[in-house]
């Protein structure tokens, strides 16, 4: 019997490429590894939610002014160099891409030049220059599309911040990695592989649903063993007329049997469909674990219990460590870079994010019910107080009755 064996791929992580022939440094050997990460984001459905709610818990309700108001005149001034939409993008591909590019745009080129804009730059489009003796990249090469690059596109080249005098520079957010010096790894690299795992899952789930010719099986052909290119041309055209476009649940053998017609055999896996609830749920801990989300609940998903209200405890105390170790560390670095290139300006303001938490009203509630519980304890005192004085009064009733009753008898 004859079959065809398939590898399954491991993860690896990407790697910077400098060719001494080419200007830029490539972002892994198929200088694509950005639109995997988008398509990481896309097509897992963990992945998306994490890093959708993380970026809206940095942004939180968007830039203020220590000792100001939201709508006071410095803070508009800093809302017109850069408008929440841009800041939002910016945030987005930080944390999706770990990376991330400001393009700072100034009054003129040349000194004594001012900032009047900040504006995202989409990272996926730029690729660093080899660093200088000095380890530093003075620029970045643009290219719309670099998996379509052709040798005859002239690429444009951007200065860096701080590295010219032109009117437009490009600030890179890129975090200090130990051994990266191009590129930033993201921080959820640990969970791409079950990213992976659970589009995976998706894919086979709808291509279960969508299959027709359901349930796992082996095609016998009997009639004897032909070509490898006709074994391989066969095998092509059932899998393509029994099976959806992904995912091959058909095995075709040739047999040497002349006599016989050809057979249809089930394969059964009675245990799959609690063998894929347990990836599935595998795939979604260990890429929350990737996010550092400290409960799947602030991502609104249950983790157990009755409810939200029956883990109260438990949220509050998750959400206030997931904003002091994961959402304020963004927010500083995003400040940092932004109060950076502010200084150019002059006297920098003292910046901040208004943060969201996303279960203030938790702690409203808790409230509530400490506020109710201390009610019902007051009441229950005062009824308890009531119930002593009623039977002190009753005793005292009796024994004035007891003597009444005995100074009668000695009258009598």
């Amino acid at each position: 019997m004859n079959y065809t064996i398939t590898n399954l791929s491991a993860y690896e992580m990407p790697q910077a490429i400098e060719d001494k022939f080419k200007d830029y440094v490539a972002y892994g050997e198929d200088n694509n590894y950005f639109a995997f990460l988008i398509q990481q984001y896309l097509q897992s459905a963990t992945n998306n939610a994490a890093i959708k709610s993380i970026s809206d818990l940095i942004y939180g309700q968007g830039l203020c002014i220590d000792g100001l108001e939201k709508d006071s005149k410095e803070v508009k001034e800093i809302k017109k160099l850069i408008n929440h939409r841009e800041l939002k993008k910016i945030i987005l591909e930080r944390k999706m891409l770990g990376m991330a590019a400001m393009q700072v745009i100034y009054s003129k080129a040349g000194n004594n030049r001012k900032v009047v804009g900040i504006k995202h730059f989409p990272i996926h489009t730029l690729r660093p220059e080899r660093m200088n003796a000095e380890g530093i990249i003075e620029n970045y090469y643009y290219h719309p599309n670099w998996v379509d690059k052709s040798p005859s596109d002239t690429l444009k080249k951007i200065p860096t911040f701080g590295n010219s005098t032109e009117a437009i520079e490009l600030f890179i957010l890129k975090p200090y990695i130990s051994g990266y010096s191009y590129f930033s790894p993201v921080g959820y690299s640990g969970a791409l592989p079950y990213c992976e795992l659970e589009n995976e899952i998706s894919d086979y789930l709808l291509n279960e649903a969508k299959n027709s010719f359901s349930g796992t099986k082996v095609i016998n052909f009997n009639n004897g063993v032909p070509s490898n290119t006709e074994r391989e041309a066969i095998s092509n055209d059932v899998k393509q007329k029994l099976t959806g476009a992904r995912g091959q649940k058909v095995i075709v053998a040739f047999n040497e049997n002349a006599d016989s017609k050809a057979t249809v055999e089930d394969i059964s896996l009675n245990d799959a469909p609690s063998h894929y609830e347990y990836l599935a749920n595998e795939a979604m801990h260990k890429i929350l674990v990737g996010h550092r989300v400290t409960s799947p609940m602030l991502l609104g998903i249950k983790d157990g219990g009755n409810g939200l209200a029956s883990n109260s405890d438990e949220i509050m105390v998750a959400s206030q460590l997931f904003n002091s170790t994961v959402i304020c560390t963004f927010q500083d670095e995003i400040l940092d870079a932004l109060e950076e290139v502010l200084e150019l300006n002059g006297e920098v303001p003292e910046l901040y994010f208004i943060t969201s938490q996303p279960v203030e009203f938790t702690e409203e509630d808790q409230e509530e019910d400490d506020v109710v519980k201390e009610d019902k304890k007051d009441v229950d005192k005062v009824e308890d107080k009531n119930a002593d004085y009623n039977k002190e009064d009753q005793n005292l009733k009796s024994a004035i009755d007891l003597a009444m009753s005995a100074y009668l008898k000695t009258r009598d």
